[in-house]
């Protein structure tokens, strides 16, 4: 069956095309831990709105303390809304520094850990913040420069994943751009 949707509408954050486009930007990020992927273009939403589209429906709980996606698109995405201990994705600026204690899971359910999709000012490559990554995914070292990240986030993140296989994935999004780093991922870095 010919589907009569425009251009304008593939490029809609709603759009089966644009979500199937941005899993796949979302899988390479997670394949490849600290690479950018380039999100494709969304023309009526910013980057959490984005990746909570492709990533939550019904099944899963989100918690939003930075109300970084409009109430709309919550009751659109249909997702529950929870705390912050135990929702299994949590929207957060990334320029603020966290505090809250994500689920972490257990270890017989260690997928029970957060996702936590962190709103960054930038991907694009600085100075300002530069990281060395290495671990599964990772030919040797990777690095990545973070624009509008607090720096308390590395020390939770570490804190956070002491305990693997326990512990909270990050996936760090501008508006153009997708990052994933893993539980598996070990960061050094962070400052000038």
């Amino acid at each position: 069956m010919n589907n009569p949707l425009t251009t304008e509408q593939h490029d809609s954050v709603w759009s089966p095309l644009y979500q199937q486009r941005a899993f796949r930007a979302l899988m390479s990020a997670f394949s490849f831990p600290g690479r950018r992927q380039p999100l494709p273009l969304c023309s009526d939403a910013t980057g959490p709105t984005c990746i909570a589209a492709v990533l939550c429906d019904n099944e899963v709980s989100l918690a939003d303390p930075d109300q970084l996606i409009q109430p709309a698109d919550i009751r659109r995405l249909g997702i529950r809304e929870a705390s912050l201990e135990n929702a299994g994705f949590i929207i957060a600026d990334g320029s603020r520094a966290p505090d809250f204690a994500p689920a972490l899971g257990s270890l017989a359910e260690p997928e029970q850990g957060a996702t936590i999709i962190v709103r960054v000012a930038s991907l694009e490559s600085t100075n300002d913040f530069p990281l060395m990554l290495e671990g599964p995914g990772i030919q040797d070292t990777q690095a990545l420069a973070v624009s509008g990240l607090n720096r308390a986030w590395l020390a939770e993140r570490a804190r956070w994943n002491r305990n693997f296989p326990m512990g909270a994935d990050l996936i760090l999004v501008d508006d153009t751009q997708v990052v994933a780093l893993p539980r598996t991922t070990r960061i050094r870095g962070g400052t000038n």
